[in-house]
């Protein structure tokens, strides 16, 4: 792909944090289209990437509030949902995170100085997160840019962790992204991560991002699989969001 029609589609401030990865892979959906191509990215990603997302200011709890994936959660509640009977946390890797590294006093709460890593594609959102847990003091939070379609480096990044477990996986809102970018990727990405974590943890909307329409489908692909595949520990809607707490399955 032309370096020189990445570098013309990541010219519009919200893609410019993007890797080029992602980038070229809108590209050659839109078919070398500059129009076109930003369209598709803007529709996966700009609705998050907000200005007031980028920038960062603000209170934590203000930013979360800015970003259509977490601005419903009541984190007190959402993390005492999800943690509740659930046991030890060694680490939680955050895969897709937006903005959610945000929400990190609320697992200080009730972890201590727990371990963790959110994994986003944005730059800015990356940066700022960084700061910002480098100006709360929260030594053991950080935050990395990587594309979830670079599969294997993600398994190798959960396999780093192998001393700090149980691993604990966030998939928030994450599956339907991407599906959308490559048909039955999710279930690949869900089977390959699961062999390098204890527990992952996946959210997937219940409503429309304003919250004007409610979804009536059952989302038989995605829970058929996880069905066969894993053991369901919990399953539970909350704010516009359907939460699964799933364990691979020994025997298969």
């Amino acid at each position: 792909m032309n370096k020189e029609l990445i570098s013309e589609i990541k010219k519009k401030k919200e893609f410019s944090g993007l890797p080029d990865s992602i980038v070229e892979r809108a590209a050659e959906m839109a078919k070398g289209d500059v129009k076109e191509s930003r369209a598709l990215l803007r529709k996966y990603f700009g609705v998050f990437l907000t200005n007031k997302v980028l920038k960062g200011k603000g209170t934590a709890g203000e930013i979360l509030k800015t970003h259509m994936s977490s601005k419903k959660r009541d984190y007190e509640e959402f993390y005492g949902e999800i943690f509740s009977g659930l046991g030890d946390v060694g680490v939680v890797i955050d895969l897709g995170a937006g903005v959610n590294g945000f929400s990190y006093p609320y697992l200080k709460d009730k972890f201590g100085d727990v371990d963790y890593l959110a994994v986003e594609a944005a730059g800015q959102v990356v940066d700022n997160m960084n700061s910002y847990f480098k100006d709360s003091g929260f030594p053991k939070a950080h935050a990395l840019r990587e594309d979830l379609f670079h599969l294997e480096r993600i398994v190798q990044l959960l396999n780093g962790f192998e001393t700090t477990k149980p691993r604990i996986v966030f998939l928030f809102q994450v599956i339907d992204a991407l599906e959308n970018l490559e048909r039955d990727f999710s279930k690949k990405f869900i089977l390959e991560i699961s062999n390098e974590c204890e527990k992952i943890v996946l959210s997937l909307p219940t409503e429309s991002l304003g919250g004007r329409k409610k979804f009536v489908v059952q989302r038989k692909w995605i829970t058929d699989f996880l069905e066969e595949h894993f053991k369901i520990e919990k399953d539970f809607k909350a704010n516009g969001e359907r939460i699964l707490v799933i364990v691979k399955k020994t025997n298969n």
